[in-house]
């Protein structure tokens, strides 16, 4: 990239100038980040999931509303219209509801520094088989659920990029890699 204008950019020529690079007489290097997450937790356009009492809104569900990619900014919508249909589903349930069954096992750790790498280089912007395998061995869970998942989608689609498979299959249309019951991932048909 060039010619970032300093009048208009001022933050951005300042912090450029700080790492080193002149905008007025360099090319600024440019490369592809991950800056947002997708969905994940499966839910009705209530925010409500398969599991009693929990509802999910905003970047951590998957209601189907972005397809899948998200656009700049159309989480706002995702948050504030699902979080106040989420809030009132959530209230109109009985107030003596009994509890849903307690979880199988304890929580889970937090994802050590090493699987959060191996998770950016293997399972990041642009994915392989081969990289994806390597996840399949990790120790904490979320990561080989996401290499499986990531590894039944052959085909490039979103923010899913597969160099293996670099072009959409429009066979997947709808489709959603989804796992239920500690089960492995299957597509799922939505519509």
């Amino acid at each position: 990239m060039r010619a970032v204008d300093p009048a208009r950019f001022p933050n951005i020529v300042t912090a450029l100038l700080a790492g080193g690079i002149d905008p007025q007489r360099e090319l600024i290097p440019v490369a592809p980040a991950a800056h947002y997450m997708m969905g994940g937790i499966a839910t009705d356009l209530d925010g409500r999931s398969t599991v009693a009492g929990l509802y999910a809104v905003g970047e951590c569900a998957c209601t189907g509303l972005h397809g899948a990619n998200r656009l700049a900014s159309n989480s706002l919508s995702e948050c504030l219209v699902f979080g106040r249909r989420a809030a009132h589903a959530a209230l109109a349930e009985p107030a003596d509801a009994p509890p849903g069954p307690a979880p199988a096992s304890p929580p889970r750790p937090e994802p050590t520094p090493g699987t959060g790498a191996a998770l950016w280089r293997r399972a990041g912007i642009e994915r392989t088989a081969d990289g994806l395998r390597e996840l399949l061995d990790d120790p904490h869970p979320l990561a080989p659920l996401i290499a499986a998942c990531a590894l039944l989608r052959e085909e490039t689609r979103g923010a899913h990029r597969r160099l293996d498979f670099p072009e959409l299959d429009p066979a997947l249309d709808l489709h959603h890699a989804v796992v239920r019951d500690g089960s492995g991932p299957a597509f799922e048909r939505w519509t």
